[in-house]
């Protein structure tokens, strides 16, 4: 079994690093896409009045396939993370895990529907990135309340 302190120290770095994913992606999301529906629609289905070119389905792939990759990834390392504690009851981490893959799914794969018109998917990607950064505080907040008992022990 991992020392207490070590747990501490992991999960404190852990913790940076997630805020800083959190802070960034949040910046990057407004800064590139705006903050509401039709702005996300237009960064991604175009717009000829405003020469803004239509995203091509290779580009969104090329952009889909490392988020899906690092995002996954992060999710997968985080979770073990929360597995490892016992504030919230098993059930409510499965809930929390599958919420975050679900979200995280969503968000990357709605611009697809964006690009053959369906302004649905802006909605749909707005409400993911959302929830997705609201799960990842989340889980921030819970690794946080881990690692302040982890340190009390």
């Amino acid at each position: 079994m991992i020392s207490t302190k070590l747990f501490s120290l992991l999960l404190v770095l852990a913790l940076v690093l997630i805020s800083l994913q959190l802070l960034s992606g949040l910046w990057l999301f407004i800064e590139k896409f705006g903050l509401v529906p039709c702005e996300i629609y237009t960064y991604f289905a175009g717009d000829e009045e405003r020469f803004i070119m239509k995203k091509s389905f290779e580009g969104l792939l090329e952009t889909a396939v490392p988020h899906f990759i690092a995002i996954s990834t992060t999710i997968f390392v985080y979770a073990h993370f929360l597995l490892f504690t016992s504030i919230i009851s098993t059930q409510k981490k499965q809930l929390l895990i599958s919420s975050l893959f679900l979200s995280a799914l969503v968000d990357i794969f709605s611009p697809f529907g964006m690009i053959y018109g369906f302004e649905f998917f802006a909605w749909m990607k707005l409400i993911a990135f959302w929830s997705f950064e609201m799960l990842m505080g989340l889980l921030l907040y819970i690794l946080f309340r881990a690692s302040l008992e982890a340190s009390q022990n």
